[in-house]
This record gives C-alpha cells, structure tokens and sequence, in this order.
C-alpha cells in the first residue's frame, strides 16, 4: 500500500455513531500523515558527535605495533640523524650538557632496558617527560611509522653493546648448535629435535618471538642462560665447558651468547639486505624440505 495514495478501511463502521467514525477517520489520517514525513525527514548527527571522526581515532592505544622484519640497526643510525637526536644526545649516545641526562653509551644502563619500553618512550612519551634539565621530550608517534621506531630503538641499544659481527655469529653457530639447538632449534625458532612430539613442557623459548624478548633485558637474558630457569627445564652453563669447541661458558662468553640470541630479532644489516637474506633462507629451506619429499624411501 503506498503511503502517498492511503485507502482507509473502517472495520464496521456503518455500527459506528457519528461521532465516533469521525474521531477514527481522523487518527488513522494523523498517523499514516506521520508516517508519509518520515520519508522525507533528514537525519543528522548531533554536534558534539562532530568529533568521532579525526585523524587520532585509528592510532590505537598505547600498545605497541610489532615489526614485520628484524629491526635494522644500520637504518636506525639514519632516523636518528634524521630526527637530529644527537643534538641532545649526541652523536655516540653520550648526552650533550643540559640538554640530556641519559648515556645511551653506557653498557651498564643498556643491559638494563627493554627495547618494548623504549619503544613506548620514544613513541608515546611519559607523564613525567621533562627531564632534570628542563627540556621536554618529543614523540614521534605521528612522525615516524613503527618499523622505523624499532630501527631507531636497537640503533640507541647498539650505541651501549654492538651487535655481533657476521664472523661473531658464525664463531658462535657451532657452539650454539652443540649446546642449545637441541631445544631451541638451529633458527631459535624453539622447534629442536627435542620438541619433535611436543615432548617438552613448557616449550623452549622462540628466540623469533618480539613480543617474548622485546620485553626481556639483557641482564635478565645472561642470568637465564648462565644460572638457567629450574621450573621451565633452562640449564645452567656458567662455568660449564664445551670440551669439543673448546670453549669455556665464562662470564664474558655468555655475554656473546646474549649477543647471538639478540641477533635473531634484531638486524647487523640494512632493511633491504636483511629482506633479501631471509628470503634466500626460505628459499634454501624449501628446497631442502622438496628434496626430502622427493628422496627415494628405503624398503625395510
């Protein structure tokens, strides 16, 4: 029934009085009146809704934005001349007088920081952002996008403690691959032989894992590895020695393997040789898993 053309039907009206019939026309014309206006009414949104719709509604809360690649030391060095960070801080870390208060050289300081909360420093800032000398911090969450955040973070984490060198990490392979691939895998992706069957509970850490060891210090790493972590299956190693490789799990050398399980979340190269290393990894991985497929089975 259209409501423009209304045929009004009074159920036994001729039993009505006049009165009545009329009092009847009349609301059912009042109310397929109302109706036929909602057609043509306008709906808008009240001004103080005027607000719901800016460029900060999509920023998300303070929660950090994982990388999608290793972080890359090298590009960070970049963001931070590009953001002109040595002007307080200073080239090397060390910070200019009155200016900054923090050393980022110092390796002591540096042990002691996770990279998820200078993260959240450098994006979002703190309450108490004035420092002693008076000077308020910047943020850059609405000039820099997250990778390049994470780059400038393990830049700052490398001006304390360098990252291993390519011949650091191959010294240290064999080592590692004698002592803790077992469990934790040859890529830390924690998937060694050991875990085949799920047999070991709780899982070997994911050394891949940003979230996991992002949040993790490099103090707390050498005391897992040299004092291990009874309630999770964690050896200990300080003062162990590794007879085969001729190593010695003294103080300094847990201090390399921190430095080797930093260097699977974290990038001694640029953004882009970085990409083109894991894609060579996941090539050379997948031809190995096809020539397994493709290998012929030995008949008992």
């Amino acid at each position: 029934m259209s409501l423009s053309k209304p045929k009004l039907v009074l159920s036994n009206h001729k039993n009505l009085s006049p009165v009545a019939s009329l009092l009847l026309a009349l609301s059912t014309c009042l109310v397929v009146v109302g109706l036929s206006a909602c057609t043509n009414s306008k709906v808008t949104l009240p001004a103080a809704d005027d607000g719901l719709v800016g460029t900060k509604v999509t920023m998300g809360d303070r929660e950090p934005i994982w990388p999608n690649d290793d972080p890359s030391i090298p590009d960070g060095k970049g963001v931070y001349e590009a953001q002109n960070c040595a002007s307080c801080h200073g080239a090397d870390g060390k910070p200019v007088a009155g200016m900054a208060t923090v050393d980022f050289s110092s390796q002591e300081w540096g042990r002691k920081q996770k990279p998820v909360e200078q993260y959240d420093f450098i994006t979002f800032g703190k309450e108490s952002d004035t420092t002693k000398s008076g000077h308020e911090h910047v943020t850059v969450q609405l000039k820099l996008r997250p990778p390049q955040i994470w780059n400038m973070v393990f830049y700052l984490r490398s001006l304390s403690t360098p990252p291993l060198t390519d011949t650091e990490i191959s010294d240290i392979l064999p080592v590692f691959g004698g002592n803790c691939a077992v469990c934790h895998g040859t890529k830390g992706y924690g998937n060694g032989p050991l875990m085949k069957g799920n047999i070991l509970e709780p899982a070997p850490a994911n050394f891949q894992s940003f979230p996991r060891f992002y949040d993790r210090t490099d103090d707390v790493l050498w005391d897992h590895i040299a004092n291990g972590i009874k309630w999770e299956g964690m050896p200990n190693f300080l003062g162990k020695k590794d007879k085969a490789k001729n190593i010695t799990f003294d103080e300094p050398y847990i201090w390399r393997l921190v430095g080797f399980v930093r260097h699977f979340h974290e990038s001694n190269k640029t953004e882009d040789a970085t990409r083109a290393l894991h894609a060579q990894e996941d090539k050379e991985e997948k031809e190995k898993k096809d020539d397994t497929s493709n290998s012929p089975k030995t008949q008992p």
